[in-house]
C-alpha cells in the first residue's frame, strides 16, 4: 500500500448515515425513479437538518439525496435546501495551491492550519490523479476560481468530520457528473475528536472526503454503498498507518455481521463494506502511481459522464472482474469463506484485529446432521462441524451433501478444513444446476481440528430502481432463499 504521509511536512503549528440513496444511479430508468416526490424530498431535508444538528448520519450522502431532489421543493422548504446544500459563509480567507483553495476565518482557523489543510489535500489530489483518477470537477468560478474549494468550519462540535456536496444548479438527469466542495474541520481538536492525533484525522478525512469530490466527477448519484465503502477503502491507501476504517469492520461490515447483504446502505454498514474492496485489491495487486488499479477501474465503469459505461455499482465490480479472469459471484464467494480466517487473509487481519464472522452452528459430530438456513442475496452464513472423539481411525471422512438453491441464483458453497497440523485447505463444493453438490473430507480427530461449510448466497440480481437500499437502488431477485446443508461421517 502506498502512504502519503511521507510527502507531507510537518503541520506549522501545532459525518459522514443517511437513509437509502433516494435514486438509482447508471440508468436506464433510474432518472424516471429519482424525480421522486415531494415527501421523499422533504425526507430527504429533514435528514440533512437532523444530521447538521448532531444526529447519527452520513452528511456526504444526505446532501446528496437532498441535492437530487431539491426540484420536488418549493417555498419555504425548497430556500431551506438551498441554504443547506450552499456553502459555508464567512471564511473570508484563502490560501490556494494549483489545484484546490482553502478558506477559512479567523480566529476560527489558524493561517498555519490553513496552510497543513492545504497542504495535505493538494498532495491527495495529485496522488489519486498520478493513480489514474479523473481530478475533480472545475466549478466555474465558485469560490472565486474553478479549483476545488475546501472549507473550514468547527464542523466537530456537530460531531462530524467532513463531508462534501454539490451546488451546480442543473436537473437531475444525465449526464451525471457534478463538480463538489468539501468541508473539513477547523482543527480536530483531541477534545472533539479523542481517537487519533488531530493530524492523523485530517488526514484520513481529507483522504475520504477528497475521494468523493473525485467520485462525483464521475457520477455523484452513483450507489451508497460503493461511494462509501471505497471512499473508506482509499483512506488506507494513502495513509497506511492511521487505521481509523478498522472501527466500521468491528461495528457493521460482512466481517462482523455475515447474513446481512453487504451491498445494503444503512448504519454504518456501507463504511463497513471497505473491506471487500481491501479483499480484492490484495488478490489483483496491479498497481498504477501507488494505487491498485481495480477500484480505479471499477469507479471508471460506473462513469455517467457523455458517452461513459454507466454501470451501476454492482455491474461495475461485474465487469472488473471479468477482465480480470473471474467473476463477481465467485470473489464474493471466496470472499466470505476467507473472512473466517482475517489474520490470515487480510495484510493487516492480525495487526489490526479484523473480527471474525461468527458461526452459525458449531457441532460436535459422530452420527449424521443436518442444517437449513435462509440467505439474501449477497450474504453468507458458516456452519462448524468437528469430529467426536470416537471417530479416532485415520480412515474417517466427513460426507457433506449440499441442496441449495439454483446456481442462476448465486449459490455457491466451500469447504474449509482446519487440521491438527495448523494446515487450512479449501475447496469448492461443486455445484449442478439446480444447486446440489457434495464433497468428502477427512474427519478423523487424529488429524482434524474442525471443518467448516460456507454457504453463500451471491446472487447480483435486482430488478432495479425500486427505491430500495441496494444496488441500483433495486428489489433484489434473490432474498431469503433456503439453502442446507447435511454431513454424514463414514469409513474411506
Amino acid at each position: 500500500m502506498a502512504v502519503l504521509t511521507a510527502l507531507l511536512a510537518a503541520p506549522a503549528a501545532q459525518g459522514d448515515v443517511s437513509p437509502p440513496p433516494v435514486a438509482g444511479s447508471d440508468r436506464a430508468g433510474a432518472d424516471k425513479v429519482a424525480a421522486g416526490s415531494s415527501a421523499r424530498a422533504s425526507h430527504a431535508l429533514a435528514r440533512v437538518r437532523d444530521v447538521f444538528k448532531g444526529g447519527r448520519g452520513d452528511l456526504t450522502m444526505a446532501l446528496r439525496d437532498l441535492a437530487m431532489l431539491k426540484s420536488e421543493l418549493t417555498g419555504a422548504e425548497r430556500a431551506a435546501a438551498e441554504r443547506r446544500l450552499g456553502r459555508p459563509g464567512g471564511k473570508d480567507q484563502q490560501l490556494c495551491s494549483a489545484v484546490v483553495c482553502v478558506h477559512y476565518a479567523t480566529p476560527e482557523s489558524t493561517p498555519a492550519y490553513a496552510q497543513t489543510v492545504l497542504d495535505t489535500v493538494s498532495a491527495v489530489h495529485q496522488f489519486y490523479v498520478g493513480a489514474g483518477y479523473r481530478a475533480p470537477k472545475p466549478d466555474g468560478n465558485k469560490g472565486g476560481s474553478a479549483l476545488t474549494d475546501i472549507y473550514l468550519s468547527d464542523i466537530g462540535s456537530d460531531g462530524l468530520y467532513g463531508y462534501c456536496s454539490t451546488d451546480e444548479d442543473v436537473p437531475f438527469e444525465a449526464p451525471w457528473d457534478r463538480w463538489a466542495f468539501c468541508v473539513l474541520d477547523n482543527d480536530y481538536s483531541s477534545s472533539e475528536f479523542p481517537t487519533n492525533t488531530p493530524i492523523e484525522n485530517l488526514q484520513v478525512t481529507a483522504a475520504h472526503e477528497y475521494f468523493h469530490a473525485v467520485q462525483f466527477s464521475y457520477d455523484f448519484a452513483e450507489d451508497g454503498w460503493l461511494l462509501e465503502g471505497t471512499a473508506a477503502w482509499v483512506e488506507d491507501e494513502v495513509f497506511d498507518d492511521v487505521n481509523d476504517n478498522v472501527q466500521y469492520l468491528k461495528a457493521e461490515s460482512p466481517l462482523k455481521q455475515s447474513r446481512i447483504s453487504m451491498d445494503k446502505f444503512g448504519g454504518l454498514r456501507h463504511y463497513g463494506a471497505w473491506v471487500f474492496f481491501r479483499y480484492l485489491t490484495e488478490r489483483f495487486p496491479a498497481q498504477d502511481g501507488g494505487m491498485p488499479t481495480l477500484v480505479r477501474d471499477i469507479v471508471r465503469k460506473t462513469s455517467g459522464v457523455a458517452g461513459a459505461p454507466d454501470f451501476y455499482s454492482w455491474q461495475a465490480i461485474s465487469k472488473v472482474l471479468k477482465g480480470r479472469g473471474t467473476t463477481a459471484s465467485q470473489a464474493f464467494a471466496a470472499f466470505a469463506a476467507a473472512n473466517r480466517r482475517p489474520g490470515q487473509t487480510y495484510d493487516e487481519g492480525t495487526s489490526q484485529r479484523y473480527p471474525v464472522p461468527p458461526v452459525i452452528d458449531d457441532m460436535t459430530v459422530a452420527r449424521p446432521v443436518q442444517a437449513a438456513i435462509k440467505l439474501d442475496h449477497l450474504a453468507s452464513a458458516t456452519y462448524r462441524f468437528v469430529p467426536a472423539k470416537a471417530l479416532a481411525s485415520k480412515a474417517w471422512k466427513l460426507r457433506l451433501n449440499v441442496d441449495m438453491q439454483a446456481t442462476s441464483r448465486g449459490s455457491a458453497a466451500l469447504v474449509t478444513s482446519y487440521l491438527t497440523s495448523g494446515k487450512v485447505t479449501v475447496q469448492w463444493v461443486r455445484l449442478n444446476k439446480r444447486g446440489n453438490g457434495t464433497r468428502a473430507v477427512p474427519f478423523s480427530v487424529r488429524g482434524v481440528k474442525q471443518v467448516e461449510i460456507t454457504l453463500v448466497n451471491a446472487s447480483g440480481r435486482f430488478d432495479c430502481w425500486k427505491g430500495t437500499p441496494f444496488s441500483c437502488s433495486g428489489k433484489p431477485k434473490d432474498n431469503n432463499l433456503n439453502q442446507m446443508v447435511s454431513v454424514r461421517p463414514f469409513r474411506g
